[in-house]
């Protein structure tokens, strides 16, 4: 009785063992450095991300937020293969349906009064973005990304900017 107590407590530790090391095994890295460390940086906080992997010399990962003006936003970053470079992308923001030179008007107005991204009328589809592109310190880079992607997301959260926004839808 004994004997089968510890084998089967045994048994159970090294299936928690094999279990932990399996998890390590298929824990998806990012292929570049500067993309790691910024996922580094993430886990560190407890935010939630996605690693959509590489492609055509970048490396994206996508990070969402609900947000109080605007519910919902994306933001897809791009990490350059050269490790010093990082591109924001925060497509369809909102789709447009006023007149195209209220869009422009309010776009340039946003444009002017507001640092650090850029906002953009897509006449593709009517959508409105917001990005930004940064040079990196590819030994440093993980709160820096993460500092850029929260103020893109402050900025087109803030009141003004959202009431701005949603005039055009």
């Amino acid at each position: 009785m004994k004997h089968t107590f510890f084998k089967i407590l045994s048994l159970v530790i090294a299936v928690f063992v094999l279990a932990g090391l399996s998890l390590g095994a298929f824990a998806e890295k990012a292929a570049l450095k500067t993309t790691q460390q910024f996922i580094d940086y993430l886990e560190s906080k407890d935010y939630k991300y996605s690693l959509v992997g590489y492609s055509d010399g970048n490396e994206q990962v996508n990070v969402s937020f609900n947000l109080e003006n605007l519910d919902f936003a994306k933001c897809a970053i791009f990490f350059d293969d050269d490790w010093d470079s990082v591109s924001f992308r925060i497509w369809n923001i909102i789709t447009a349906s006023a007149g195209k030179n209220y869009i422009l008007s309010t776009v340039n107005s946003l444009n002017k009064d507001y640092k650090f991204g850029k906002f953009v009328f897509d006449e593709s589809d009517s959508s409105i973005q917001v990005e930004s592109d940064i040079y990196i310190d590819e030994d440093h880079c993980g709160k820096c990304v993460f500092d850029t992607m929260m103020i893109l997301f402050t900025v087109i959260d803030d009141d003004e900017v959202a009431k701005k926004i949603q005039s055009m839808e």
